[in-house]
């Protein structure tokens, strides 16, 4: 892990190189941690070692950003993701998460040279709305974001953005704590806040990118038919710029990044079924590399 100055903080981040990087020119991948985790975490979960892989093979460059430390648990964070009139002090943040993150992206063009033009950000449940909250007030230095289990916070205090970007949504239908029909956050007292439903956070990119309104669909196969759940996907194309918007709806999906790992009974019965179908890692990268700003 290396430390980071930024807005009279000491932020810590990790950063994966691998040999197949392009010297000058790789792309890069911002992978944010959800609510609670860690940026050393989040290399050893199952979607950070899916992005290591990917890495590997097709040579970019992963950052992995930590965000700011719970109180009285030095090994939880959280990230500033435009929630607003959350109740609880331990998860509540004002830092300038979106600053830091742009000055990884300038440090890492210092350190590597970066293809500035394939700079892209993903993450998980509050690292999901956290991306959200990059394409809101960074999109004119991402190409593309994939947010999982996420939804756009509401009320928000994030503000409107400026320039096109390719969104990637993946939510469950069945998710106990980021409801896909919009509401509290985590539990029915909005102490963490609250957002919209997930129908209403696709609407926004698609009208904002001015991509077609009538979508592709498609059917996943159904590869795991024990995880109970299933895939569809709706693809948004010809937007501003090349944009699109792409919604993965895991149908019977909770609150877990879809992957090809098994999860246990305890977390299937506290946050729902996880779905086995498709890597999230993988198809998040296959947008990506499609998208260039």
């Amino acid at each position: 892990m290396e430390t980071l100055e930024h807005d009279n903080n000491t932020r810590i981040y990790g950063v994966y190189v691998p040999r197949s990087a392009s010297p000058g020119g790789a792309p890069l991948v911002f992978l944010l941690h959800g609510g609670g985790g860690a940026a050393e975490k989040a290399f050893g979960t199952e979607f950070g070692r899916s992005w290591r892989a990917l890495a590997d093979r097709d040579g970019f460059i992963i950052i992995v950003p930590q965000g700011r430390e719970d109180i009285g648990d030095a090994g939880s964070h959280h990230w500033n993701d435009c929630r607003t009139g959350i109740l609880n002090p331990d998860v509540a943040t004002d830092l300038d998460d979106v600053g830091f993150i742009a000055t990884l992206v300038d440090l890492a063009n210092t350190r590597f040279g970066i293809d500035r033009t394939k700079v892209y950000v993903t993450g998980a449940s509050n690292g999901g709305m956290m991306s959200f909250r990059i394409a809101f007030e960074a999109s004119d230095r991402f190409a593309a974001i994939g947010a999982v289990i996420a939804n756009i916070p509401d009320p928000s205090e994030c503000s409107l953005p400026t320039t096109p970007i390719s969104v990637l949504i993946m939510n469950g239908t069945a998710d106990p704590l980021i409801p896909n029909e919009g509401g509290c956050v985590a539990n029915a007292t909005c102490r963490r806040g609250s957002v919209v439903s997930t129908a209403e956070s696709v609407d926004f990119w698609v009208r904002f990118d001015r991509t077609s309104i009538t979508p592709i669909i498609e059917d996943l196969p159904n590869l795991v038919t024990s995880d109970n759940s299933t895939v569809t996907t709706s693809r948004y194309s010809n937007g501003l710029n090349g944009t699109e918007v792409l919604l993965y709806r895991v149908d019977g999906g909770g609150h877990n990044v879809p992957g090809n790992e098994p999860i246990g009974l305890a977390r299937s019965q506290a946050v729902g079924a996880k779905n086995q179908d498709v890597n999230a890692a993988e198809e998040i990268w296959e947008f990506f590399r499609q998208h260039s700003r």
